[in-house]
C-alpha cells in the first residue's frame, strides 16, 4: 500500500477505507453518536490541525539541530525561544550545549638570524698643545744669587700605581721609556735643523712631572695653574729659575710645552654605544703623536728649535680615564 506523510508530524496516515465498510460510514449517515457522518470528519481534521500547530516549534528545533562532531553555525533559536529572545509561554527551555574547541598546535617560527650589532669606530683627538710658555727676558746682565740644593724643592709626582690603565686590556706603558722616547725624538729635530742637541736635566723632569700630575689631579690643561701660576713660577717655588746669559743679555724662567693625548688611537663601540675594543698604543707610538703636534704648530716649534736652550726635562702623567698629559720644560 501506498504511505503518506504528514508534512508537519511525520506520522504515517492509514490507507482510506471504501465508503460503507467496517468501521467508516457511508457519506450522509448518522453515527452512533446521532451526528451526521461529515461533521466528524470535519470535527477531526480541525483536532489534527490544531495538534500539529501545537506540536510544530518542537519538531523544528529537533529538526534544526546539527548532528554531534558537524561543524558550522546554526541559525535555529533555542527551544522554547522565539526570535526576540522571548521565552514562550508553556515551552520547556533544554539548557545549551557547549562545545569544547580542539586546540590547535601551534610552531613556533624562529625569526631571522638577529643581526651583529654594527660596529662602529671611533678615532678621537689625540694631540692638545696649547700655546708655548715663552721666556721672560731680563736685562741684567748675570744672576745676582745661587740657588742651593737645600733651597730647592720638588713637587708632588705621580704615584707609580696611576701608570697602570683601570681599562681591561690596557697595555702598560712606562713613564720613564715615554720620557726619553720624547727627549729622543726632539733631539733628532734639532740635529736636523743644525743646532746642538739638549742634555737631559732630571730636577727640569721633575717639575715637568709636577705640572703634568697637577693637570690630572685638579683637571685642566693649561700653562697656567688654577693658581695662576706658570712655568717660570713653578721653576722658582722649585728653586730653579733658570736664569741665562747670552750675549748680554739675561733670560729668566722656564720654557714649556705641553700635550694631552690618550692611550689608543681609537676604540669601537655597537648600536648601543657600548666600547667593545680599542686601538693601544706603543710609547714609541705616543711619543711620536706629541713630538709630530708640536712640530707642526709655530710656537711649540720655536721652542724646539731655540738655539740657545741647553737642557730638557721631559714629565708624563696618566689620568683614570687613560689620558697622556706630557710636559717639556726647557732651560
Amino acid at each position: 500500500s501506498v504511505q503518506k506523510f504528514c508534512t508537519f508530524c511525520g506520522a504515517p496516515l492509514p490507507d482510506p477505507v471504501p465508503a460503507g465498510e467496517s468501521g467508516v460510514p457511508a457519506p450522509g449517515k448518522v453515527t452512533g453518536f446521532g451526528l451526521p457522518v461529515w461533521v466528524i470528519v470535519i470535527a477531526g481534521i480541525l483536532i489534527l490541525g490544531a495538534a500539529a500547530f501545537l506540536l510544530y516549534p518542537q519538531i523544528s528545533q529537533i529538526a534544526g539541530t546539527p548532528l554531534s562532531g558537524t561543524a558550522g553555525v546554526s541559525d535555529t533559536l533555542p527551544l522554547g525561544q522565539s526570535p526576540s529572545g522571548t521565552p514562550i509561554p508553556g515551552a520547556t527551555t533544554l539548557p545549551a550545549t557547549s562545545t569544547t574547541a580542539t586546540p590547535v598546535a601551534t610552531k613556533t617560527v624562529p625569526s631571522a638570524t638577529t643581526p651583529v650589532p654594527t660596529t662602529i669606530r671611533t678615532t678621537i683627538e689625540t694631540t692638545r698643545t696649547p700655546a708655548p710658555t715663552p721666556e721672560t727676558t731680563v736685562p741684567t746682565a748675570a744672576p745676582t744669587t745661587v740657588i742651593t740644593l737645600e733651597e730647592t724643592q720638588v713637587p708632588p709626582q705621580p704615584p707609580a700605581s696611576s701608570y697602570t690603565s683601570s681599562t681591561v686590556g690596557a697595555p702598560y706603558i712606562d713613564p720613564t721609556v715615554l720620557e726619553v722616547r720624547v727627549h729622543d725624538l726632539i733631539n733628532n729635530q734639532r740635529q736636523q735643523n743644525g743646532l746642538s742637541t739638549l742634555s737631559y736635566d732630571p730636577f727640569l723632569a721633575d717639575i715637568a712631572r709636577g705640572h703634568s700630575w697637577d693637570m690630572v689631579v685638579r683637571n685642566f690643561f693649561e700653562h697656567m695653574n688654577p693658581d695662576g701660576k706658570l712655568a717660570r713660577d713653578r721653576g722658582v717655588a722649585a728653586g730653579y729659575p733658570c736664569i741665562r746669559v747670552v750675549k748680554g743679555a739675561s733670560y729668566n724662567g722656564i720654557s714649556e710645552n705641553l700635550f694631552q693625548g690618550t692611550r689608543y688611537t681609537s676604540y669601537y663601540s655597537n648600536d648601543a654605544g657600548v666600547i667593545s675594543a680599542y686601538n693601544w698604543s706603543s710609547a714609541d707610538e705616543i711619543a711620536d703623536r706629541a713630538v709630530t703636534g708640536w712640530m707642526n704648530s709655530p710656537g711649540h716649534r720655536q721652542n724646539i728649535l731655540t738655539s740657545r736652550y741647553q737642557l730638557e726635562g721631559i714629565g708624563v702623567a696618566f689620568s683614570s680615564d687613560d689620558k697622556i698629559y706630557i710636559t717639556e720644560n726647557f732651560c
